[in-house]
């Protein structure tokens, strides 16, 4: 698993250890991986024109975002973005994530 931190993630130095302790790494603010095929950034999503210039740059497949704790997925061009929304349900009230098919660039959200 990899993961960024978002604008309000404190402990940084703590979340890094616990992360690498699982076996798993936080990049920083912005991380880019692939899986199968799919070229995939991640990115908390605070900074709307980083946001913008990933989506519509057509250098990835699939963009991955946070920051709204919104929901959705959606094609914005070629590319697939996904906001999982938020797992705890604090600000929301609906606890969701996402998964991905990298195969058919589709994403299924959860709620519990």
């Amino acid at each position: 698993m990899v993961g960024v931190f978002g604008n309000n993630d404190a402990e940084r130095a703590r979340l890094s250890e616990m992360f690498a302790k699982a076996g798993h790494e936080v990049t920083g603010r912005f991380a880019e991986v692939r899986a199968g095929s799919r070229k995939i950034a991640l990115v908390h999503g605070d900074d709307d024109n980083l946001l913008r210039s990933l989506t519509a740059c057509g250098g990835y497949d699939v963009v991955v975002h946070g920051h709204t704790h919104e929901a959705v997925a959606a094609e914005q061009g070629s590319t697939l973005v996904i906001n999982p929304g938020e797992i705890c349900g604090y600000l929301t009230g609906k606890s969701t994530f996402a998964i991905l098919d990298t195969a058919a660039k589709k994403a299924r959200m959860i709620s519990f």
